[in-house]
């Protein structure tokens, strides 16, 4: 957030606001209500929710779009109050460890399978609307109308009409809301398709997958607040190295843990498949009488502790370990069910100041071999020697301090 901040405000400083190859910034929306997607929830409100259900002041929890049981760290005691919950709602298409907790199941389209609009927002700075339909038809359409998938809106205002609640669009279905929103853009004559009837448009925005008007631009001058001192950072914990958690290339957060073809992806730097490992710097590991594949437990200040596989490499800071997302689930198919940790299970329950969202890299660790070895399944099989710089093609850099120790 700090860096992104900086960035911008370096670009306002020196006039490169509204320029082409710089920062172009949206206009508003054309239809209301029709938004670019917000940022989420941040971490402090799914702390909140945690302190909520224990008071027993949540009576029914309703999940989409999530996994908390599996993507919260072990000290905000969500997975021992969950059972607190009267009723579980889960949307979710997969039985993930949330939803393996839920007393219903609704289980949503597969995003091929439904309707939406987005408004993007990296945008291209004039007014633009993606307008998504379906490429296939619902897997369990055949099974009938209440059985199989459902899109989440439509849930939601099947809901309110069964309850008798008036939401205020024009529509029995999601697609007939989509459908008036397209109805809407017609009616102002204008932007990137001209037709004669709204069946012309409708078609044409549905072949274009969308609607722009490149002459509905976005300002070209923003005040920016004023740059506050970015506060020091926070580190919990008394070890050895920095915890440096970080997405999987293949299975990014644990969403695609659930896939084969993804869990046997290699990493793009270790080639390591179907694990969690364990990344060090080869000189601290051979310090610690640590060779690949040792099995590793990671402890951090909050008891917690994880096992991995070391994979240790020239390219990790010598005070830090990176330990991939995405393993470590408890329940989520045959293919993820008690593979590997989840490195967020031992996380501290720290939250950015400005952002609320959690400082997954504020937590200082200890590592321990436990004796066992294991081979590390990857796709170069074993590497019998870094590669050298024999030709000094590679400059390396000094801090003042080391080049006077050099010398």
């Amino acid at each position: 957030f700090e860096s992104m901040k900086a960035i911008y405000s370096l670009n306002h400083l020196v006039g490169n606001v509204g320029k082409k190859g710089w920062v172009i910034l949206n206009p508003e929306s054309p239809l209301d209500g029709v938004n670019p997607a917000s940022p989420g929830d941040p971490y402090t409100d799914f702390r909140e929710l945690s302190n909520d259900i224990d008071s027993g002041s949540v009576k029914v929890l309703m999940v989409k779009g999530a996994d908390p049981y599996y993507g919260l760290p072990d000290v905000v005691g969500f997975k021992s109050r969950i059972s607190k919950i009267e009723t579980i709602v889960s949307f979710s298409g997969m039985m993930d460890d949330t939803t393996s907790m839920a007393d219903l199941i609704l289980p949503e389209h597969n995003w091929l399978e439904d309707w939406g609009t987005d408004i993007p927002v990296s945008g291209v700075g004039y007014q633009t609307i993606g307008f998504q339909q379906p490429v296939v038809r619902p897997f369990f359409e055949s099974r009938g109308d209440n059985l199989g998938t459902k899109g989440f809106a439509d849930v939601l205002m099947t809901l309110s009409q069964v309850m008798d609640l008036d939401l205020g669009l024009n529509g029995e279905t999601f697609k007939d809301v989509i459908e008036d929103g397209a109805r809407q853009l017609f009616a102002m004559n204008r932007g990137s398709i001209s037709a004669n009837s709204f069946g012309d448009f409708w078609n044409g925005v549905l072949q274009r997958g969308g609607w722009w008007d490149i002459n509905a631009k976005g300002p070209d001058y923003v005040k920016p607040n004023a740059i506050e001192k970015v506060p020091d950072p926070i580190i919990v914990g008394n070890g050895d190295f920095y915890l440096q958690p970080f997405p999987s290339a293949a299975l990014y957060d644990g969403s695609g843990a659930s896939l084969p073809w993804l869990q046997a992806m290699p990493d793009p730097v270790s080639t390591a498949t179907w694990q969690t490992w364990v990344e060090i710097n080869h000189k601290e590991a051979d310090k610690l009488g640590i060779k690949e594949g040792d099995e590793i437990e990671v402890t951090s200040s909050t008891g917690k502790t994880i096992k991995a596989l070391a994979m240790p490499n020239p390219a990790t800071p010598n005070d830090v370990i990176g330990i991939p997302f995405g393993q470590g689930h408890r329940d989520y198919g045959r293919y993820a069910t008690g593979r590997g940790a989840n490195v967020m299970e031992i996380l501290s329950d720290i939250s950015d100041a400005r952002t609320g969202s959690l400082a997954w890299a504020a937590n200082k660790v200890t590592i321990k071999p436990t004796g066992e070895w294991i081979r590390v399944p990857k796709f170069e099989n074993t590497v019998p020697e870094f590669p050298r710089d024999e030709h000094h093609d590679i400059i390396q850099i000094y801090s003042k301090d080391e080049m006077n120790d050099h010398h």
